[in-house]
């Protein structure tokens, strides 16, 4: 069985030798230039929607049959995965004796 050709081959070989050797290098001196006018900064712009601002996300991993359930349900009553699970988030904070937040 033969093995693949080794990058570490490549090391013994000789590096040839220019014909001709470098020229020197000069160093140029620079010449002053005058330093650009400091342009004011664009306000950042939001690239995050509307609907997220002011709100932090939480996440989950669920089985993929709990992931379907959810999903046909929000269909269903048409409305958003993300509603549905503030309402379930909402019935533990009651259940426990807590204040339901909203949204």
């Amino acid at each position: 069985m033969s093995r693949k050709p080794s990058f570490a081959n490549l090391r013994s070989t000789a590096t040839p030798t220019p014909a001709v050797a470098p020229a020197p290098r000069v160093r140029a001196t620079p010449t002053p230039v005058a330093a650009p006018a400091p342009t004011p900064e664009p306000a950042p712009v939001s690239t995050r929607p509307v609907s997220r601002e002011g709100r932090k996300q939480i996440a989950g991993f669920f089985s993929p049959d709990m992931s379907l359930a959810m999903h046909m349900l929000a269909r269903r009553q048409g409305r958003s995965l993300q509603a549905l699970m503030a309402e379930a988030f909402n019935d533990v904070l009651r259940k426990h004796g807590e204040s339901p937040i909203g949204d």
